[in-house]
């Protein structure tokens, strides 16, 4: 039928389907027609599903077709594999049927699916990919998993473009071509210069590839008017018409208020119908029978004034199933959704679905989006022959590699900005906490009042406290409130926090599922806990605590479970950055006071960088300016030291591809060299008073120069591997 509509027309040429059903429908896309025939033999559907209800006679029949996007494959695995945890003998006892071949066979036919070469040869081992609307989908979790069991990567519409009639993933590397795009946004969105000119979601030029054969799209692109309430009216005769044969599955029973004797049925019977949009899947079903008199008068008068927007089926009671209520065990009405995937010149269905109790207000329930609770479906070998699984077609030898070299820009942004964001939760918490351990507890001394000030100071800094708090008395109301208000919502902490989930969320298909586990479960916990603006300055040191073990447990699992691709580099290059930022902020406000209060610059400085237990193990409990600064900023062994961070950086950089562009690894160490000089400086025998604030005057221009240095490396970076904008040069003309 779609083959029909989008080639030759002869359907509705012959009236068999109504030009009106057609022509109106939002996902008939002109753009898509292909009079001449469509490739891979004509085959549009790739993946479908139906959704099933049983009715009081038995009989099982179809209340909606799923063309466009079908989902619920990945929540039936997710499902199955939970239920295996909890009831795997019973599973095993019960010969359940595994899912795990039908997903062999839609990786396998996804491949075929790839267009041939300029030889006629099939591509040895094509690229397939997986086009999501993005991290805001309702359905997001399930793209992730897809792409995952599926081996495919999961891709937005502004990590492809084309090129010269092909569609290529944009990496950090380049440009590399893809083959096959398994479509999860709606065909209307997916190409902004053909069909909807306001998507940002699509790819410019899609269309133009898919018509010429170089790249293949499943499903096809406008296949979702096939799943057209509507349509459901006239697939008897259809069937009869392209196969020559009943359907093997009735539909429920459907008129189409756009003809006439389907209309004077509707209303005779208005009272037994469930009235629908013709055109989508989308708007909820309404049950007359359940309507006021007012609002039911209502709803004919609608009906009759655009007879053709609205569709009116039977009303079917679904079977029902015991399920756990709020009083315990309780008859619950059960939908049913299949999946079938192609395989050649078939079809194979999962063996088992995704069963569903609809929601009481909704009479069908045949959208995920709608609530309800999902079921796992079992199906029962009939012997204890064991199920066949697809092994993978014979293909050529790969090439042995080290590196997947597919990282897309937009990951690695965000990868970049999840590294730093953790980094300055942490720096932060840690600037806190420091503030809040001499605000609880016992009376504030003078030193206690002076290190909260310089505190103060390197939290303004950070962009924690306004300029306002940050000048305010250590033991004012003002500078209290500001303090113990600093993580909740709005501020900047509460901000970052919110980003790291944001940005954990969008990235989580590049962690694995231990990795993800961990990261929700950590920060689930910081957002459960997290004090309000109460002004309890005890629960806020709490919160500080706890945040700078999730920090840490975060940092340690990125070290130990990613694979030191990119996606890692980018991670860690973004935490080594922030913190070399920090380390350049805490330890200029702390020279603010050196000379005055050099110890309690000394302690602040220390305290911060989590470094004051290796300095007494070196130098015992003297404190001496030369000694503290190398330990911060020249320690190469120091993970807290800017050294450290710098040579870290310039590691990353010199192995990340195009490293000859800006920013080079030379660029990262060449910051270090100034405060080799001053540290020999501070380190000999007699340092008068007035000399040690000198120094510390030039130390303090040396590293508020080196943090707007750092900034610079990360624009530099965001140009070269994130926007790919090249820096503005200008240039003169001789007379």
């Amino acid at each position: 039928m779609l083959r029909d509509i989008y080639g030759p027309m002869d359907l509705l040429r012959d009236h068999r389907i109504p030009p009106a059903l057609v022509y109106g429908h939002r996902d008939f896309l002109r753009a898509a027609r292909r009079p001449e025939g469509h490739p891979q033999g004509g085959r549009m559907l790739q993946h479908y599903a139906a959704e099933l209800v049983r009715g009081p006679d038995g009989i099982w029949r179809v209340i909606a077709d799923r063309t466009q996007a079908p989902a619920g494959a990945g929540y039936a695995l997710q499902n199955r594999r939970v239920m295996s945890r909890l009831l795997g003998q019973a599973l095993r006892q019960c010969r359940v049927r595994a899912l795990n071949a039908y997903f062999e066979y839609w990786q396998a036919d996804l491949a075929n699916r790839a267009p041939k070469l300029a030889n006629g040869a099939a591509p040895d081992n094509p690229r397939v990919v997986l086009l999501t609307p993005g991290p805001y989908n309702e359905a997001y979790f399930e793209h992730i998993y897809l792409a995952r069991e599926l081996g495919a990567t999961l891709v937005e519409g502004a990590d492809l473009t084309m090129r010269e009639g092909r569609i290529f993933l944009k990496t950090l590397a380049g440009l590399e071509p893809v083959d096959v795009i398994m479509r999860r946004l709606d065909g209307e969105w997916c190409d902004p210069l053909e069909l909807r000119a306001d998507s940002t979601l699509g790819v410019v030029g899609l269309m133009q590839a898919a018509r010429d054969n170089q790249v293949a799209v499943c499903n096809a692109i406008g296949s979702g008017l096939a799943g057209a309430p509507a349509l459901q009216a006239f697939l008897p005769n259809l069937s009869q018409h392209l196969l020559g044969e009943e359907l093997a599955m009735p539909s429920i029973a459907t008129w189409w208020c756009g003809q006439s004797y389907a209309l004077n049925e509707v209303e005779q019977n208005f009272e037994k119908m469930v009235v629908r949009s013709a055109y989508g899947l989308t708007d909820r079903p309404v049950a007359v029978a359940a309507l006021p008199d007012a609002e039911r008068a209502s709803l004919l008068a609608q009906i009759k004034a655009h007879p053709a927007d609205y569709v009116a089926q039977e009303c079917i009671v679904p079977s029902v199933s015991p399920g756990l209520g709020p009083n315990g065990l309780e008859p619950q009405p059960i939908l049913l959704r299949v999946q079938l995937v192609a395989d050649g010149d078939g079809y194979v269905v999962m063996p088992g679905g995704l069963a569903r109790v609809p929601a009481r207000n909704d009479p069908f329930g045949a959208t995920l989006q709608r609530g309800g609770i999902n079921k796992d479906v079992w199906v029962v070998a009939k012997d204890q022959s064991p199920t066949v699984i697809r092994g993978s077609s014979t293909r050529q030898r790969l090439t042995l590699r080290r590196s997947s070299g597919t990282l897309q820009s937009r990951v690695a942004d965000d990868l970049f900005w999840l590294g730093r964001s953790v980094e300055r939760l942490d720096d932060g918490a840690r600037l806190l906490r420091a503030v809040l351990s001499r605000l609880v507890g016992e009376f504030a001394s003078a030193r206690d009042l002076v290190e909260m000030a310089v505190l103060a100071r390197a939290l303004a800094r950070c962009g924690i406290l306004d300029q306002r708090a940050a000048g305010a008395p250590p033991d004012s109301a003002v500078f209290a409130s500001a303090i113990t208000r600093a993580c909740t919502s709005g501020q900047l902490l509460g901000q970052t926090l919110d980003g790291i989930e944001r940005l954990a969320a969008v990235s989580r298909h590049r962690f694995s599922a231990d990795m993800w586990r961990m990261f929700n479960h950590l920060l689930g916990e910081l957002r459960q806990s997290r004090p309000s603006a109460t002004g309890d300055a005890d629960a806020m040191l709490e919160f500080c605590d706890q945040m700078i073990r999730a920090t840490a447990a975060i940092a340690g699992m990125l070290a130990e479970h990613m694979t030191r691709g990119s996606g890692w580099r980018f991670i860690d290059f973004g935490r080594r950055l922030e913190r070399a930022v920090f380390i350049t902020r805490s330890v200029s406000a702390a020279t603010t006071v050196l000379g005055a209060n050099s110890d309690s610059a000394f302690r602040i400085a220390l305290e911060v960088s989590d470094s004051t237990l290796t300095y007494r193990r070196r130098y015992r409990a003297s404190l001496q300016a030369a000694a503290v600064f190398d330990l911060l900023l020249l320690d190469g062994s120091n993970p807290h030291a800017l050294t450290f961070q710098l040579n870290a950086m310039a590691q990353h950089l010199d192995a990340l591809p195009n490293s000859e562009a800006p920013p080079r690894g030379a660029d990262c160490l060449a910051l270090a060299r100034p405060f080799a000089d001053l540290v020999g400086l501070l380190d000999r025998e007699e340092i008068k008073r007035e000399e040690m604030i000198q120094l510390a005057a030039r130390l303090r221009g040396s590293l508020d120069a080196a943090g707007d240095a750092l900034m610079d490396i990360s624009d530099q970076l965001s140009r070269t591997y994130f926007s790919h904008v090249q820096v503005a040069r200008a240039f003169g003309f001789g007379s």
